[in-house]
């Protein structure tokens, strides 16, 4: 009998030990003669319950690891959530399944593209479009100046950024 209880799950354990206090429970209640023995075992049968819920709770504990309590707030190198952005965006553009992805990744480049013509040239997209053709190259310049493209090779995408890099 005892080895049929151990193979019951934990959960069945316990409810097992409440459906037994609630018949004991019920029977005092129901026979008037049992009211002294009957309140002794459905004391003991609600003691077994919440002995078999601790044991249950002691079992599915885990162990606590104590070596590391304190951890650094700075993140770790390489988790910046918006580069992990840009490559998941790389990587729907690239096999052109997400039109909100190449756009986003389109104005990451005009944005981009912007700040170095502002930083390294001194000069705008809107206000300077044939110096900012010149610097940019035929390709990169109409990549920038239209709707993007539903997919972006890796091939094209790289020449771009190199482009960009060497501004």
């Amino acid at each position: 009998m005892r080895a049929r209880l151990v193979a019951l799950g934990p959960v069945r354990q316990l409810v097992l030990a409440l459906v037994v206090a609630l018949v004991v429970g019920t029977v005092t209640v129901a026979v008037p003669v049992l009211a002294s023995p009957g309140l002794l075992l459905a004391c003991a049968s609600l003691v077994a319950a919440i002995a078999v819920l601790a044991q249950w709770l002691w079992q599915s504990r885990g162990s606590t690891d104590w070596t590391h309590t304190f951890t650094s707030t700075t993140p770790a190198r390489g988790t910046d959530l918006r580069i992990a952005r840009i490559a998941g965006d790389i990587r729907a553009t690239t096999s052109g399944s997400d039109p909100v992805a190449a756009q986003h990744l389109h104005d990451t480049l005009t944005s981009l593209a912007s700040d170095q013509l502002r930083l390294r040239r001194g000069i705008s997209l809107a206000d300077a479009p044939d110096e900012a053709h010149a610097a940019l190259g035929p390709d990169l310049t109409a990549y920038l100046t239209q709707p993007p493209p539903s997919r972006l090779t890796g091939a094209r995408l790289e020449a771009f950024t190199t482009t960009l890099e060497e501004l």
